[in-house]
């Protein structure tokens, strides 16, 4: 897969879940649960991924 293609295929996957992702790592969600409980047409290491980078960029925007 080309460059162009890999980051299409991500920015869909992000507008797509990335944001119900976020909402339910807030709520203390792990990746398994979200897998199990929603159903999502994502691999659980996709899961994993999306969650962690989130809670890297959250961590760098508190104060402190």
């Amino acid at each position: 897969m080309g460059q162009f293609e890999e980051s299409l295929q991500n920015f869909t996957r992000d507008f797509a879940y990335g944001g119900a992702i976020r909402h339910l790592t807030d709520h203390g969600y792990t990746p398994e649960q979200i897998l199990k409980g929603y159903r999502y047409p994502l691999s659980l290491e996709t899961i994993e991924k999306i969650q962690k980078d989130y809670l890297a960029e959250k961590s760098k925007k508190q104060p402190g």
